[in-house]
């Protein structure tokens, strides 16, 4: 809005200058200033709008990445949570991991919160930062995706683990393609330490020694 005032009084400035020139006739000395200042002032604008123009779109775009990735990151952590396996994972892994849920994988109410969390995060960027959101394309696509999460206890029953699982990885796949990162699937079977059993949830999530929990998988699981 300041920038929008001020380059409008330099324009009004100039077109007053121009006027003036003309008044007093431009073949004259004074008039040949004042057609030469204004012109100036008016080139001076241009250029320092265009820069402008530019620098703005930079910092949205910037500011998008970041945006970006903080949701990618929540994402990465929430699922982490959910299904384990690496603390830092990538793109491709996080997709394997997805499509390897099952339909009676748990879905406790703590990490129902963090994907909770992460569908009404989205869902309040969609709202505030609209222009950044565009900058980055394909981001909101993504968070499109990522906010149906924030209906996750709307229903009068849980949202089945298996849809859960199918919006995380539509919105994984469209910030992946956002950021460049890897959007291909890593086979689960290759992916070391992925264990959903409640007791697994509850260490990553609330912390404590990742010890082997009982089960058919613990110890090929959690085997360092």
């Amino acid at each position: 809005m300041l920038r929008a005032l001020v380059t409008s009084a330099f324009l009004l400035l100039a077109a007053v200058i121009l006027w003036m020139a003309f008044v007093v006739g431009t073949d004259t000395s004074w008039g040949t200033l004042f057609l030469n200042l204004g012109s100036e002032i008016i080139g001076i604008v241009i250029t320092v709008a265009v820069v402008e123009s530019f620098l703005e779109r930079r910092r949205l775009q910037n500011r998008g990445r970041q945006l970006a990735w903080d949701t990618l990151h929540a994402a990465q952590t929430a699922v982490w949570v959910w299904q384990g396996g690496p603390r830092e994972m990538e793109t491709d892994e996080v997709l394997g991991v997805l499509r390897a849920v099952g339909a009676n994988d748990p879905l406790p109410d703590f990490t129902e919160g963090l994907f909770l969390h992460v569908g009404t995060r989205s869902r309040r960027l969609l709202s505030n930062e609209p222009q950044a959101v565009a900058a980055i394309p394909g981001f909101m696509t993504a968070l499109e995706h990522l906010a149906r999460l924030s209906a996750i206890r709307d229903g009068r029953i849980p949202m089945p683990a298996r849809k859960v699982a199918d919006i995380l990885e539509e919105g994984t796949t469209e910030l992946a393609r956002a950021l460049g990162q890897p959007t291909e699937r890593l086979l689960a079977s290759l992916i070391r330490y992925r264990d959903p059993s409640l007791g697994s949830q509850e260490r990553r999530h609330h912390g404590g020694r990742m010890g082997a929990p009982p089960g058919r998988d613990s110890s090929s699981d959690h085997d360092v």
